[in-house]
């Protein structure tokens, strides 16, 4: 399993809250007589992406446990064509202002062996709802609690696979599992856990459980819970408008059930910065993916269950990024690749076979190559003393391409070992440049 690092978590639990409340139609197996079905994802940074049909158009869903209605993103030529649609103002994290979106119902979303009709879904056309320059893939929507209300989920990471029980079929027997009790609060689950803090103090605080961060745990300071002197600033997250600020330790262990995390990274946020995160006052942080897919798990919303059994990745250190390097896709571009036709021409005169090249004579493909800003360094980091800039492109790292790497790859090499080297090649305007990374851990 891969080491999460990159140090911006992708935190989408707290993104809207709103006033409304409305009955949907569930979502229903298509073959009711099945007890369980299969759907697979594709794992970014610890993030779950399943791809569905919304409306009969493809969409990649981010599965989010911290979200209680469906969302998905477009422009607003997309919006005319919406059916039934109510225009209505949200809160969004990180922004000033209201965000405008349409309330639609009539939708139909079909996973394949899954399908919900008259579905509820928030259409948002502000174009800074934009999770694909986050992920370097495309992601159209975010799904989460109206979708798994209807099932016991069983979530496997280390497979990429989520596997859904319709409750009166499921006879699976899970003593082997640790159960823990959750609340729900706004139709997200919350749960109370003990952590002990490095100088050996220990608080129960409560979390909300976000399959949407990225992150392990997000701390809220508040005046009985700040961050420890043995901190470092940090760029922790995304915001609508700006990056989320907030200091970045390691608590000594968290006891999750009968499990002992020993060591997790922790980020804490401000209580000013916190008040954005949320419209009520109930929980004390965000218990991410970070986490998660250290576990099997099953999740019972209907009873409010959680089960838990460690699975190989259990063990892994929790790292952090150790370049100080914060990076943000910003697009794609085409480049065209000319490639010369080799032949072989017959010499009669030496009775052989001559390998030649006609230089008029080409294959040409296209290949798309992804786009990889420095959107900011973190102060005091590595990157931060050497010739490094906001604004420059990273072309490669290690002697590979962007591109090739992918983000999971990339946040591994970036959360190395201390001392590791890590080898950019960078542009910068129209001047390409050679860097090297030292990482260095800013924790003591």
């Amino acid at each position: 399993m891969k080491k999460n690092t990159w140090f911006w978590s992708l935190v989408f639990c707290s993104l809207f809250y709103h006033h409304y409340c409305f009955t949907q139609n569930q979502f229903k197996f298509k073959d009711e007589g099945d007890r369980a079905v299969n759907l697979k994802f594709r794992s970014v940074n610890n993030l779950i992406i399943l791809s569905a049909l919304l409306n009969g158009e493809l969409v990649n869903f981010l599965l989010d446990t911290g979200v209680n209605k469906t969302k998905v993103f477009g422009q607003v030529k997309d919006s005319l064509s919406l059916v039934e649609a109510e225009y209505i103002s949200l809160r969004s994290l990180g922004s000033s202002e209201p965000v405008k979106a349409f309330r639609t119902t009539n939708n139909i979303i079909d996973f394949g062996p899954i399908r919900g009709e008259k579905q509820e879904v928030y259409f948002i056309t502000d174009p800074r709802f934009d999770l694909s320059s986050k992920l370097g893939i495309n992601v159209q929507g975010i799904i989460g609690y109206e979708f798994l209300k209807d099932f016991i989920l069983r979530l496997n990471y280390n497979r990429n696979k989520l596997r859904l029980y319709q409750h009166d079929k499921f006879n699976r027997k899970l003593n082997d599992f640790d159960k823990i009790d959750f609340r729900f609060i706004r139709k997200k689950p919350h749960i109370k856990i003990p952590i002990e803090f490095k100088d050996g103090t220990v608080k129960e605080l409560v979390f909300l459980i976000d399959a949407g961060s990225s992150d392990a745990f997000w701390i809220f300071e508040n005046k009985d819970v700040v961050a420890p002197k043995n901190s470092f600033f940090d760029y922790i997250g995304y915001g609508l408008e700006s990056v989320i600020e907030g200091m970045r330790s390691k608590a000594k262990s968290v006891q999750l059930g009968d499990y002992k995390l020993k060591e997790p990274r922790t980020a804490y946020v401000d209580s000013v910065s916190a008040e954005l995160f949320t419209a009520d006052r109930y929980k004390d942080g965000i218990l991410g993916a970070e986490v998660l897919r250290r576990f099997v798990i099953f999740f019972d919303y209907k009873n409010q269950n959680l089960y838990l059994k460690s699975n190989r990745s259990f063990n892994d250190n929790f790292n952090y990024d150790r370049s100080g390097l914060f990076l943000q896709y910003i697009g794609e571009e085409i480049n065209t690749i000319k490639t010369p036709i080799r032949v072989k021409i017959y010499d009669k005169e030496k009775s052989v076979y001559a390998k030649t090249t006609s230089p008029e004579q080409f294959s040409i493909r296209l290949q798309i190559s992804k786009i990889l800003n420095v959107a900011n360094i973190r102060p005091n980091s590595s990157s931060s003393e050497i010739d490094i800039q906001i604004g420059d492109r990273i072309l490669k790292m290690n002697g590979r391409s962007i591109t090739s790497l992918g983000l999971d790859k990339i946040n591994q090499l970036l959360s190395g070992d201390e001392g590791d080297r890590v080898k950019l090649i960078l542009k910068r305007g129209d001047v390409t440049l050679k860097r090297t990374i030292i990482l260095r851990s800013q924790l003591n």
